[in-house]
Formats: C-alpha cells, sequence, structure tokens
C-alpha cells in the first residue's frame, strides 16, 4: 500500500508540474451571445439579400449546437480522465499523460487543489483537512465547471498517518 500511495503521490506531483509548464495566461470566458454577434457582424455582404432575421436565428442555431456537441464531449473526456486518475496503479498514468495533452488541446483544465472549493463538493467525512477523491474540471472556453470534484473531510491525526504510510 505505501509504494502505491507514494506511485500516485508521485504522477499527481508529475501532473500539476506539467499542467504548470503550459499554464499560459488564461483568457477571458466567452459565451454564445459573443460569438453569435462576432459571427453576424463577419458575414460577407453577399448574403444581404437573405433576411437578417432568418440569418440570425440561423447562425444562433449553429453556435448553440456546437456548444452543446462540445459541452458533451468534454464532459465526457473528463468522466474517462477522471476515472484513470484515481487507477494510476493499473497503468492509468501512461494513458492519463495522453489523455493530459487532449485535455490541454481542448482547453479543459483538471483541478486536484482543494482550496479551490467551489469546484468541489464535499462527499464524507469529518475534520477540517480535504482530500482530494476526484479532480475538477473546468471549461476555460466558456469558464464553466464541467464535472465537479468530489473531497473528503479528514482530520489532521488521518492525513498525517496518510503522508507516513
Amino acid at each position: 500500500m505505501r509504494a502505491r500511495r507514494a506511485k500516485r503521490e508521485q504522477a499527481a506531483e508529475r501532473s500539476v508540474d506539467r499542467e504548470r509548464q503550459v499554464a499560459a495566461p488564461a483568457p477571458e470566458p466567452i459565451d454564445a451571445k459573443t460569438i453569435i454577434q462576432g459571427v453576424v457582424e463577419r458575414i460577407p455582404s453577399a448574403l444581404e439579400a437573405v433576411p437578417s432575421a432568418g440569418l440570425n436565428v440561423a447562425v444562433r442555431k449553429a453556435v448553440l449546437d456546437e456548444f452543446r456537441t462540445r459541452a458533451q464531449f468534454v464532459g465526457r473526456l473528463a468522466e474517462i480522465d477522471a476515472l484513470l486518475w484515481r487507477s494510476t496503479d493499473h497503468g492509468g498514468e501512461l494513458v492519463s499523460g495522453t489523455l493530459l495533452d487532449h485535455l490541454r488541446h481542448l482547453r479543459l483544465l483538471r483541478i486536484t487543489e482543494p482550496e479551490e472549493s467551489d469546484r468541489f463538493v464535499v462527499t464524507e467525512g469529518e475534520g477540517e483537512n480535504l482530500e482530494v477523491l476526484r479532480p475538477a474540471y473546468v471549461d476555460e472556453v466558456t469558464g464553466k465547471v464541467v464535472l465537479a470534484g468530489h473531497l473528503r473531510r479528514v482530520s489532521a491525526r488521518d492525513s498525517a498517518e496518510g503522508g507516513e504510510a
């Protein structure tokens, strides 16, 4: 159990290090309305024959459909990564590293620090300290939480014993 815990902690440290290395200043979150307005403003004048109300509706529907598709895909990817994050002792480390590249490409942020408690749900335990059971995932494009993380409350004594094991 000590070896597994040490291996899990090393994998978590490497993950945090990789995330810090590629961390760029986070852009401002965007919303569907902003995208729709930008697209409508850039439509070539050749489409002036089309009624603008119909064009606005068509563009709005296309953009919202795209956001829904992205949200579904990002949600599934976050669920898969969360499962692999918990099972690093079963070869998940290699797959999780590759998956982390995909998360970065999609601008999906994995949060493993319990201090950002607005993105986590406390699911069990008692005490002052918090232990991450499942990381939280935030879509940097929209600024929304894709998958809330799970925390466990532990007493200071339990967390000290866990660090020694």
